[in-house]
C-alpha cells in the first residue's frame, strides 16, 4: 500500500457521508484544507496520515461526478 493518496489512485469510497456500502472510485482532484479554513489548496498527492487527520481536511473529486471527505475513503 502506498503511503500517499495521489490523483489517479483507485480507492474505496463510502457514499452517504460514510454510511453506505463501499464502492470503487478513482481520484481526479485533491484539496487540502487547514482546520478552521473554508478553502484549501489543490494538491497532486497527500500523505494518507492527513486523509483522516483532525488538523486538516481532505476533499477529493471522484471520476463518478461526486466528491468525498477523507473519512469516506480507504485504500484498495
Amino acid at each position: 500500500m502506498s503511503k500517499e493518496l495521489k490523483i489517479g489512485d483507485e480507492v474505496k469510497w463510502r457514499p452517504g457521508f460514510g454510511q453506505d456500502l463501499p464502492r470503487k472510485a478513482k481520484i481526479i482532484g485533491i484539496e487540502l484544507i487547514a482546520k478552521g479554513e473554508k478553502y484549501g489548496q489543490p494538491v497532486d498527492k497527500v500523505d494518507w496520515s492527513l486523509v483522516h487527520s483532525v488538523v486538516h481536511s481532505v476533499v477529493v473529486d471522484l471520476d463518478n461526478d461526486r466528491w468525498a471527505y477523507g473519512h469516506q475513503l480507504a485504500p484498495i
